[in-house]
């Protein structure tokens, strides 16, 4: 079957992969059908996070059931289901004490990092990470359930309230679901930061943001501005604690390698909140749930497809060229997914 083989920064490339098999009763095998271009993915491409040699990229996935092994009793051949790539192996001392995300044995289990992911015709995983998708979802937003659940477990450890005055800080596929999110938590109004000139014309010519949001490009910060701060970028912790109001909550998503500069005396003194979150814990089906009911709007972003022989060309309208190996604001797609 072809694969997205990653084998080193910049040097990713169609290959023969061999089809999984199924070896143990609980197992599932999953032809993949939609897989959702993650940032993750861009940044493991570019050399800015790191994955093994050799692997199959690609783990925001929906499909339909092809094989199931004598274990399974959930779910049945031919059914569309979502996959939820985070594994967690329920008796690591960080599962037990309700830490799921932070599974012990996350650094070899991670689907399209450490071990083979979805983009891909097939993707083995068991009984206990399959999800049904409604039939009439398409494939390419139930893949969007594994980036929702990311942003449903910030907006839970940030315990949002509505009149929260709000920034989100990027205008990428997270930063919209961010939007998306707090909107269902009751925030109807807030400022979205996007440097991208290309990305708010999507994001306004698509008619994305409700009437009381708007879309800025430039973050300017000043003193007591914002009561909540999601930063998808993660570079823009300086600027964010120059904008957050006292007793403010800064949420960071971003996993952009950089070093910045803050003064740990002002958290205590002003009583910041600055709060981390990444992968799902306790929200996959939430964001199913959300995602089959169907009133998201999440269409209105998800503005390209491509199948797998398209996919250097589907990272260079998301701002990375391979062949220049650079990456940059050049963007002309808000989320881009692969369908097979």
């Amino acid at each position: 079957m072809k694969a997205i083989v990653y084998s080193g920064a910049w040097d990713i490339d169609i290959q023969d992969k061999a089809e999984p098999e199924i070896t143990l009763p609980d197992e599932v095998i999953v032809e993949i059908k939609a897989t959702g271009i993650c940032g993750t993915d861009l940044s493991i491409i570019s050399g800015e996070y790191n994955a093994k040699p050799s692997v199959i990229i690609g783990h925001e996935s929906a499909g339909i059931i092809v094989a199931k092994g004598s274990g399974v009793d959930n779910c049945f051949e031919g059914q569309r289901v979502i996959i939820d790539p985070t594994y967690f192996c329920s008796y690591c001392e960080n599962c037990r004490r309700g830490q799921r995300n932070h599974c012990l044995h996350k650094s070899s289990t991670e689907a399209g990092v450490s071990i083979d992911g979805t983009f891909t015709k097939y993707f083995k995983t068991t009984k206990h990470f399959i999800y049904p998708l409604n039939d009439n979802i398409p494939f390419e937003q139930g893949a969007m359930s594994e980036p929702l659940s990311c942003v449903l477990t910030a907006v839970k450890k940030l315990a949002v309230t509505p009149f929260m005055r709000t920034a989100i800080l990027g205008g990428g596929p997270i930063g919209l679901l961010f939007y998306m999110a707090l909107t269902q938590h009751g925030v109807q109004e807030g400022v979205i930061y996007e440097a991208s000139r290309q990305r708010i014309k999507l994001i306004e010519d698509n008619n994305v943001l409700s009437k009381h949001w708007k879309i800025e490009p430039a973050f300017i910060p000043q003193k007591n501005q914002y009561d909540l701060i999601i930063d998808t970028t993660g570079s823009l912790l300086e600027k964010s604690m120059q904008a957050i109001a006292d007793g403010g909550k800064i949420s960071m998503m971003g996993l952009r390698n950089n070093q910045q500069t803050i003064n740990p005396r002002e958290i205590a003194d002003r009583s910041i909140s600055i709060i981390g979150s990444i992968d799902s814990m306790d929200t996959f089906k939430h964001a199913v749930d959300m995602i089959n009911g169907g009133r998201m709007g999440l269409e209105k972003i998800i503005t390209n497809d491509y199948n797998l022989d398209d996919f250097k060309l589907a990272i260079e309208h998301l701002g990375v060229n391979v062949g220049t190996r650079e990456r940059s604001n050049n963007i002309s797609s808000l989320k881009s997914v692969i369908t097979i």
